[in-house]
């Protein structure tokens, strides 16, 4: 079970609690929030790489890992991603509840020693990060950054994304520039690690069987320096007049057709659960209508989904085609959505895809990481939107509001990767 959150401030540091018997784990996550821009992304990434790498007290990544492995087991871990206009760097701590081992009546207070380690005392010398470790790290990301470009679906996403928002920072993706790496030093890095540190807004969420007489000293202990507070930056982009298409050409065997909309819509918004249902029935799931018109009626997509960004209020459509059927698989999408926006769907579909949201909300928070971005989502819009709610205004969601919310969504941008034939570059498309 799930017992009441219990949320803090504690000095700079925003603090939630969600307490549950439900693992044999306890999770801790630390999120580090800053304003998304090009002149900090790549350094962010490269931190990120860094602080799950070593640190002072643990210098090799041998020693590193091997006093996880001494904390029975545990991982220590960091992702990005964004959120809107913040960038977000996540630090993850998963160990198993003290309770299942022997003498695990200090490994709580162990983890949050591990945690500070590797936050305020990285691998540096001299002011700056350890030259060999960064090296290596950089290759690894110019390694990473360069095999989006090896997914043809990721890329072609990628490449809608820089288009939609090419006049803003939102269009570089979370995990840095690949053309800023070179550039950054150790002395770089480490002076950017200090304003990071200092600077960053600051949650903290642990989940699991603890409580806040426990959690509360361990916290105070950490050296977070005072900062200002700041709210998140969320927007949504006016859709523009002339809906502009780019086509390029690569040495690919399957085009990649890519439609982008701005939806007006942000999480927690009154219409934001409709607008789920709308697009779970336009695209995002099994028994949609870009799926079965698109890829089992006309056979013209080897898949063909749709999705939205709750924190930045667009829409993509995704299909794999041959380049050949690029029109006729462009039009029959665009009469999905005319579909929906008329209406054209029965009762029956609608209560099915509530089924298959509502489960699949289930699912994602039967996962300690799943409920954690749930409360933290929430913070960031100061929303009211837990698990029990959401799944409610699911259930009460009606056929007029699905309706309403798909109206709200207009064409923004086209993208279609393909093999040869006519270069369309920044043609438009009304």
């Amino acid at each position: 079970m799930t017992d009441k959150i219990f949320q803090e401030k504690v000095g700079p540091v925003a603090l939630t609690i969600v307490p549950t018997q439900k693992y044999k784990s306890n999770k801790i996550v630390f999120k580090f929030r800053a304003p998304l821009e090009r002149e900090t992304l790549t350094k962010r990434a490269l931190l990120s790489i860094l602080l799950e790498t070593n640190s002072e007290k643990y210098p090799t990544q041998t020693d590193f890992r091997k006093q996880l492995a001494n904390l029975y087991g545990a991982n220590f871990y960091t992702t990005t991603a964004k959120k809107g206009n913040e960038h977000v760097l996540t630090v993850i701590f998963d160990m198993i509840d003290g309770q299942y081992v022997s003498d695990g009546i200090h490994i709580l207070e162990d983890a949050f020693a591990f945690i500070e380690q590797a936050l305020f005392h990285p691998n540096v010398t001299n002011g700056a990060f350890n030259d060999e470790t960064l090296a290596r790290e950089k290759e690894n990301l110019k390694s990473s950054l360069e095999g989006i470009y090896d997914d043809k679906i990721r890329f072609a996403s990628k490449r809608l994304v820089e288009e939609m928002f090419r006049d803003d920072e939102f269009r570089f993706g979370s995990a840095g520039v690949l053309e800023d790496i070179d550039a950054i030093t150790a002395k770089d890095l480490y002076e950017y690690y200090l304003q990071f540190i200092a600077e960053d807004a600051i949650e903290i969420f642990i989940c699991g069987d603890v409580t806040k007489e426990e959690v509360l000293p361990l916290i105070e202990k950490m050296a977070f320096a005072p900062r200002a507070e700041r709210k998140g930056v969320f927007y949504t982009k006016e859709a523009p007049k002339v809906v502009r298409t780019i086509h390029e050409q690569q040495a690919i065997n399957q085009g990649k057709l890519v439609l982008g909309y701005q939806t007006e819509t942000l999480f927690g918004d009154d219409d934001f659960v409709a607008l789920q249902l709308a697009n779970g029935l336009l695209g995002g799931f099994a028994n949609s209508k870009i799926f079965i018109n698109v890829r089992e009626k006309a056979s013209l997509a080897y898949y063909a989904s749709s999705r939205i960004d709750s924190f930045k209020g667009y829409m993509i459509i995704s299909a794999g085609i041959d380049e050949v059927n690029y029109e006729q698989a462009l039009k029959i999408i665009e009469e999905q959505v005319v579909a929906m926006k008329q209406g054209n769907f029965t009762e029956d579909e609608l209560n099915q895809t509530k089924e298959m949201l509502i489960n699949q909300l289930l699912e994602t928070n039967d996962q300690a990481q799943g409920l954690i971005e749930l409360v933290y989502n929430n913070v960031l819009r100061d929303a009211n939107l837990d698990l029990e709610n959401w799944i409610a205004k699911i259930k009460q969601a009606t056929k007029e509001e699905v309706v309403a919310a798909i109206n709200k969504i207009k064409p923004d941008t086209i993208y279609f990767l393909s093999k040869g034939g006519e270069e369309l570059h920044g043609k438009n498309h009304i």
